[in-house]
């Protein structure tokens, strides 16, 4: 996205090998600050780690791995969740969603995350793959009060779940 918001700022920083809007000329952090908190923001979070989780004993790993009940998950749910260590610290924490059956989509703000998902898996003997996805997809965050209304001309929901209004 680096093309449009490069036209919007002249503040720009480097955030894990992406160029950011740090902030947009003319309006200032405070505004933008009250526009997430009052009205709708639209940011780039592309710099976001991704990983594709799939394969017969996925959900077994996230179920060890997060602090979800990840059986509960249905295909297209996204959920907020930790990532803990074994003795209860925490390692991460980002958005989980359900591909399918026996595919995920963990999108956190580590590399290390992947890693220790591997890890976990290979030390288990569990049956799932960590794949890093992050150069293959972008991610633009829309959030506030009135991004339903921003989003609800631009969303198709598949008629077996809920739309975006419910």
């Amino acid at each position: 996205f680096h093309s449009r918001t490069s036209e919007l700022s002249t503040d720009l920083v480097v955030y894990k090998d992406c160029w950011l809007a740090n902030s947009y000329d003319g309006i200032g952090s405070i505004a933008e600050h009250k526009a997430c908190r009052e009205s709708v923001i639209v940011t780039d979070l592309s710099p976001l780690r991704k990983f594709k989780i799939a394969g017969p004993d996925a959900a077994a790993l996230l179920q060890w791995t997060t602090t979800l009940i990840v059986r509960k998950l249905v295909g297209g749910q996204v959920v907020y969740t930790a990532m803990c260590l074994d003795t209860g610290g925490m390692l991460d924490e980002g958005t989980l969603a359900r591909l399918g059956q026996d595919n995920f989509r963990l999108v956190s703000g580590s590399e290390q995350s992947g890693s220790w998902l591997r890890k976990q898996a290979e030390e288990r003997g569990l049956r799932a793959w960590v794949r890093s996805s992050t150069e293959q997809l972008c991610t633009l965050s829309v959030q506030g009060p009135k991004s339903r209304d921003v989003l609800k001309d631009v969303i198709w929901t598949p008629p077996a779940q809920p739309t975006l209004l419910e």
